[in-house]
This record gives structure tokens, sequence and C-alpha cells, in this order.
């Protein structure tokens, strides 16, 4: 899709219009038609423009009616939601979706509002859900390669201990792999890897300067296995200094230097977790023989379907899955709609492995290592499956990548998007 796409941007009052301007302005091929507020005369502007794309300091009423007015008058033109962490409420990401939002943007409430890389992302989402609504084959950025999404929607699932030992599991396979904690705030991806957090994400973004794949290499710890990981900050409050926009780069840096990169996320729907999502290939969502646990992986399966994810790439891990509780496996498929494709048993090594820092998938003769690696070996056969697939580009067309990004301005201080909704006039 190379020629402009025109768009129609709706704010709400407490959105500062001016750098929401200069945002959308820099998104390929973006050309905007209108700007009209939420509560002024938009009927006159719901039918202009190939996408509408909505900016609002939170998810109101007023803004889900419009969203849903919107969509019920034009339903095949997709509609974006422009929004920062939270929403305004702690559910606005599944009614956004029931509503008819085909994707969401979501901003920490500091985001720098004219940073580059944002307007690519929208721009990115613009056009994907516009090819959604056509029904064609939505974009990928061309330097992704193998990236796994590792969710796990209640805490203590196991979605560290799948992360790390699928890591393992592809570097003894002799693939290429990097690791990266994303739990920004909690995340002990080190701590289950044996590894000193030396350099974490937060001492990469201290570092200032661009961000190049040299510059990267310099701030991944490695394990013995040969995986590389990317560490969460060593203390809470360090994660307010990392962006979207910052981990969106860092993910595509980490995807052309590696074969396979996974990430290991928190048990939300964060923004960095919705972004992560968007733009990786696959998605494992790890659950667990619990009742309480189910039911957030059905909740977290809903939402990828919304989302629309594509369910050729989403796999079920179930951990502890020999724990005798009550639940038989035609229980579980009941609750989730979908059987699971790996079964990972509970052992005392397991547990033990986690305490020493000492990955269970090298650990060959266990039943939860053979489990791993063969969650290894289904990635590496898809992998090589896409690859077969794919066909060669066409020599005439621009890589959609960021290769060819014009050099960037040196930084100016960072205003936000949502400036007036903090108290500014």
């Amino acid at each position: 899709m190379s020629q402009e796409i025109q768009v129609l941007v709706a704010l709400d009052r407490e959105v500062d219009r001016g750098l929401i301007e200069a945002l959308v302005s820099r998104g390929p091929r973006l050309r905007v038609l209108d700007y009209l507020e939420l509560d002024g005369p938009a009927a006159s502007g719901l039918g202009a423009g190939e996408a509408l794309v909505v900016v609002v300091a939170d998810y109101s009423e007023q803004a889900r009616d419009f969203v849903v007015a919107a969509n019920r008058q034009h339903p095949l033109r997709p509609i974006l939601l422009v929004c920062p962490s939270g929403g305004g409420n702690n559910n606005y990401l599944g009614e956004a979706f029931n509503n008819g939002v085909d994707d969401i943007i979501a901003l920490p409430d500091d985001q720098g509002g004219l940073d580059p890389s944002v307007s690519m992302q929208l721009g990115f989402a613009v056009e994907k859900a516009l090819m959604r609504k056509r029904g064609s084959a939505a974009p990928k950025p061309e330097s992704v390669r193998n990236v796994v999404c590792v969710l796990g929607l209640k805490g203590g699932s196991g979605k560290t201990l799948t992360s790390v030992n699928l890591g393992v599991a592809l570097a003894e396979a002799g693939r290429s792999v990097a690791l990266m904690d994303l739990d920004l705030q909690f995340g002990d991806l080190a701590l289950a890897m044996g590894l000193t957090p030396v350099r974490t994400i937060y001492d990469l973004v201290r570092s200032g300067g661009s961000l190049d794949a040299g510059k990267l290499e310099d701030f991944l710890m490695e394990h013995p296995s040969g995986v590389r990981a990317l560490l969460a900050p060593v203390r809470p409050e360090q994660a307010a200094m990392i962006t979207v926009a910052f981990l969106s780069e860092v993910q595509r840096l980490l995807a052309e230097m590696f074969e396979f990169v996974v990430i290991d996320t928190p048990p939300s729907f964060s923004p960095e977790v919705i972004s992560t999502i968007d733009h990786s290939t696959d998605a494992l969502v790890v659950a667990m023989r619990d009742t309480l646990a189910l039911k957030n992986t059905k909740l977290g399966l809903e939402t990828l379907e919304r989302m629309e994810f594509d369910r050729g790439r989403l796999k079920v891990l179930l951990n502890r899955a020999n724990t005798n509780v009550g639940i038989e496996r035609d229980d579980i498929l009941a609750i989730l709609g979908r059987d699971v494709d790996i079964f990972v048993p509970s052992h005392r090594d397991v547990a033990r492995s986690i305490n020493q820092g000492m990955p269970i998938a090298s650990q060959r003769g266990s039943e939860a290592a053979t489990a791993f690696h063969a969650l290894a070996q289904l990635y590496i056969d898809a992998s090589e499956a896409r690859s077969r697939q794919a066909s060669p580009p066409d020599p005439g067309e621009s890589p959609r990548g960021h290769e060819h990004e014009p050099a960037r301005a040196p930084r100016q201080p960072r205003q936000s998007l949502f400036r007036r909704a903090r108290g500014s006039a």
C-alpha cells in the first residue's frame, strides 16, 4: 500500500491538538482530512476518510458512544484508538474492542508525543487495520523474523519458567536466541537464569544517544546456554523511564540480530504488552490446572481474538499438567474452547531448577525438559515453513523497516500528548 491514506482524527477536549497534529503528520502515508471534537458537530465528519483515529485522555462514556456511532454508520472503516496507559478504567481494552475499535495505540501518560517511532507505530497500525477491513493480508515489519510473546494472565502460572526454558531449548537446537524481560517493575528473568543484572534495559535507556544493534549488544547478558538476555530494571521505579516506543525499537533490533526472540511479559494487557503482541509473530499463553488461572486464560484468549491475532500462530501451554486437582482435560477444553498444545508436568526438579537458576531444559532426562524441547521444535518447524512459503521481495518496492528512516533531529524536551489532562491550559 503506497498511496496516501486519508484519515479523520477525532479528539476529546483534554487532548493537546497541536501535538497530535505533529504526531499524525509524521506518520507514513497518512493525510488528515479533518479534525473534530468528540462533543462537537461530529455527524458531518463521520463519513470522511478511509480510517478514523480517535484520541482521548481516557476511554469515557462519551468516547464509547462516539466509537459505537462511528462504527454503526461506517462498519468497513477501521477505528484506531490512541489512549494513555490505563485509559481511565481497568476494563477499557475489552470494552473498546467490543465497541468496534480495530487497534489501540496505548501510550504512557508521559510519552514523548513527537518521537518519530510513535508516528511510525501509528501509521503502521492504520495501514494494517485498513488491510484487515479490506480482506488483504496485513503487513508485517520486514525486520520481524520469529518473535514469541509469552503471556501468562495470572501471576505464578510459570510464564517466566516457560520463557527461559523455551529460549534454552531453542539455543540447544542450534538457534540464536534473545530473551527480553518485559515485566519492567517485577521481572525475575535474571533470577530464573542465574544471571547477575549488571546491565539492564534501564541502563540502556540512560546511556543516551542513538540506538543500534552494536549498542544493544553491549547491554545483553549471556547465559551459559548461549542465550542472550535483556534484563528488567532492578528497581520498580526505574520502569517509568522506559517508553513503549523505545521497547518497540529494541524488539525490532533484536528481531534483526537473532533467529528467535522470546519476550517474557507481565500478567496484564499493559501498553507494553499490547504493542509487543502487535509486533510478534507468535503468542504463547501459559495456563495452570486451576479454575482461576483457566478463567484468566480464557479471557486472555478472547482478548487476543478481539485483537485479530492469527489463531494459527497462537499456542497454549499447560504448566503443572499432571497435578491432580479434579480438573480433567475435557474440562480444560470446555473452559478454554480449544485444546492445549504442550503439557509440562510438575516435578520437584522443576522447582529446584528455578531456585538454582539452572533451566530444566538443560537436564535432558526429565519429562519437563522433553516438553520444552518439543515446544521449541514446534516453533522451529513453523519458522522453517514460513521461510519456505515466503515469496521473494519485489526489488522495486521500498522496505517497510526503519533502515531508511531520515536522521533524527536532536532531541527536544518531550511534551505529553495529554498535557491538558494534567491541568495545564
